[in-house]
């Protein structure tokens, strides 16, 4: 197995191992954790449409808060279980996606980074007018008392998301994602039908946004559109695929795990004024020393440390 794929099957099994952990932590612990999961899973539906097929969006919190609206009206006016509510949370974002992708995937670069944050302000003041979504006074979930489960459904998304991202990496549909990064126009004449690979990538990202912001909103118990369709979780889904390194399988989540601790830790110290300048300052000096981000580090690290080598070298020191 190659180093990167040693580095996802081990971040897998430590996810996969973390849903023992609830019952022995405090809340506030149970609470950064969940966060942190929801984050990663953030950062990593947007990979696939920012990294892997390079189209920089800057509007993906539309489909977090669509989800956590579509959950949200589904349990209060339907009267929907959660997970009947996350599902149709899911499928709107998909829809929603592929509805806007076919007309704003024809725009590249800047101009649809701008079409998608356009989408994403508009949306916001449109979810605001409407009386179904409680204009802007928001809307109001029941209470889930057990606090632990938000934890492994979070947890879930993440781990699926990687799983996802890891299938689709290694796929036909994979392939076709990153020659259209490469070369959009080298990739249609190799048959790849780049409209469709685009839309389908996008309404991937838009799923797994969906269905933590569908978790999000039974988390919170309360949202309002200034909450789930706030441009800070945008600026953090790419800050974060960045740092991991963008068009790798779990970089985002690598990422995320950097910043949550550096903010854990800023947060703890007597610097509270100046923790967002300071967090700006680590995150600039990270990504111009790191361009391509830690991934590439990461595996070449793993890769030097390769068990056949030490066990030749082992048994040429008994010799």
């Amino acid at each position: 197995m190659q180093a990167g794929g040693r580095l996802v099957v081990g971040i897998v099994i430590v996810l996969a191992l973390s849903a023992l952990l609830p019952p022995h932590l405090n809340g506030n612990w149970v609470h950064v954790l969940t966060l942190f999961f929801m984050m990663s899973s953030l950062a990593q539906a947007w990979n696939l449409i920012g990294g892997f097929t390079g189209y920089a969006s800057f509007g993906n919190v539309t489909f977090f808060g669509t989800g956590a609206y579509a959950c949200a009206y589904a349990m209060d006016a339907m009267r929907w279980p959660f997970w009947t509510a996350a599902l149709f949370a899911v499928v709107v974002a998909a829809a929603l996606a592929a509805l806007l992708g076919w007309p704003i995937l024809r725009l590249r670069g800047h101009y649809f980074a701008i079409a998608t944050l356009s989408i994403a302000v508009g949306m916001q003041a449109l979810v605001a007018q409407q009386e179904p979504f409680g204009k802007g006074s928001g809307m109001t979930l029941p209470i889930n008392p057990n606090f632990h489960f938000f934890y492994w459904v979070m947890l879930g998304i993440l781990i699926v998301s990687i799983l996802l991202t890891a299938f689709i990496a290694r796929s036909r549909f994979g392939y076709a994602l990153v020659a259209i990064r490469e070369n959009e126009e080298a990739a249609a004449v190799l048959g790849i039908n780049a409209a469709r690979a685009k839309v389908a990538a996008w309404a991937i990202s838009a799923a797994i946004t969906g269905a933590a912001g569908a978790t999000f909103a039974y988390w919170n118990t309360f949202i309002d559109p200034p909450t789930v369709f706030d441009l800070n979780y945008n600026v953090l889904m790419i800050i974060m695929t960045l740092l991991g390194g963008a068009g790798t399988i779990v970089g985002p989540t690598i990422g995320s795990f950097i910043l949550s601790a550096i903010g854990e830790y800023l947060g703890a110290q007597s610097i509270s004024p100046w923790h967002t300048v300071v967090l700006g300052a680590i995150i600039v000096f990270i990504v111009i020393l790191l361009p391509r981000g830690l991934m590439p580090y990461l595996t070449g690290g793993l890769r030097a440390f390769n068990l056949g080598a030490l066990r030749a070298q082992l048994r040429a020191s008994r010799v």
